[in-house]
């Protein structure tokens, strides 16, 4: 059993991450099922709870929960679960390689495989997190998956590196995600090798502490502007 030699205080104890006892929970599981068929739209929400026989007034109680749109809420919960789908996949598999950046990168590989029954949609659901008013939302998400990412993949920084290799490898997912968006490579082959690219550039950087500092930067100040051209290119 893996243990975080240094964690941020939301990975303390077990990562579960959905409730699916939960009705909300519940509600969300079978709405993300409709997204290929509605897109990332409140009809989503709307038709799992009549699907389920729940009342429509649940409608009002899933308003209430959050001022959020039920868009973003949508997507939102469709990160988280699909977050918990990698932890499960990590309990269950062991993740082979030589290193932990093979193993970085065979996890990345893995989580951008859940995304491809929603490929056609899913920049609809990313326009949702780079809204002003959901970014601190979409960021905090971001980066707890970037912490299970480097986690999962036996990484054992310490200190302000800790900070920047997250931050790191929170880009290099979020780049590869949307490189995957216009990739038609069979089996999204080339998001692949994107992504084994990616991770070679950053193994050669973590040799040097500054390197991997000033790339986080540079990456940090980059990260919104390049999501926000690539969808508005579609």
């Amino acid at each position: 059993m893996l243990k975080r030699l240094y964690h941020s205080s939301s990975h303390i104890g077990s990562n579960t991450i959905i409730n699916n006892n939960l009705i909300e929970s519940k509600i969300f599981n079978n709405a993300i099922k409709l997204i290929p068929k509605y897109g990332f739209s409140k009809n989503c929400i709307n038709e799992s709870i009549k699907n389920l026989k729940y009342s429509d007034s649940l409608q009002s109680i899933i308003s209430w929960q959050s001022d959020k749109s039920y868009e973003f809420q949508l997507m939102l919960y469709f990160l988280k679960q699909k977050r918990q789908e990698l932890e499960n996949f990590t309990k269950n598999t062991k993740v082979e390689g030589v290193d932990e950046y093979e193993k970085l990168s065979k996890l990345i590989k893995y989580r951008l495989s859940l995304n491809s029954p929603i490929i056609n949609e899913l920049s609809q659901g990313m326009s949702q997190l780079i809204l002003p008013y959901n970014l601190n939302e979409s960021i905090d998400e971001l980066y707890n998956l970037s912490d299970d990412l480097a986690f999962y993949s036996g990484d054992k920084s310490h200190s302000f590196d800790w900070y920047a290799k997250r931050f790191t490898i929170g880009s290099i997912y979020v780049k590869s995600e949307l490189f995957m968006l216009n990739d038609t490579s069979e089996n999204f082959e080339n998001t692949q090798e994107f992504v084994d690219k990616k991770i070679d550039e950053f193994k050669m950087l973590s040799d040097t502490y500054n390197n991997i500092e000033q790339w986080a930067i540079f990456n940090g100040i980059s990260l919104i502007n390049l999501i926000k051209s690539q969808l508005i290119r579609g």
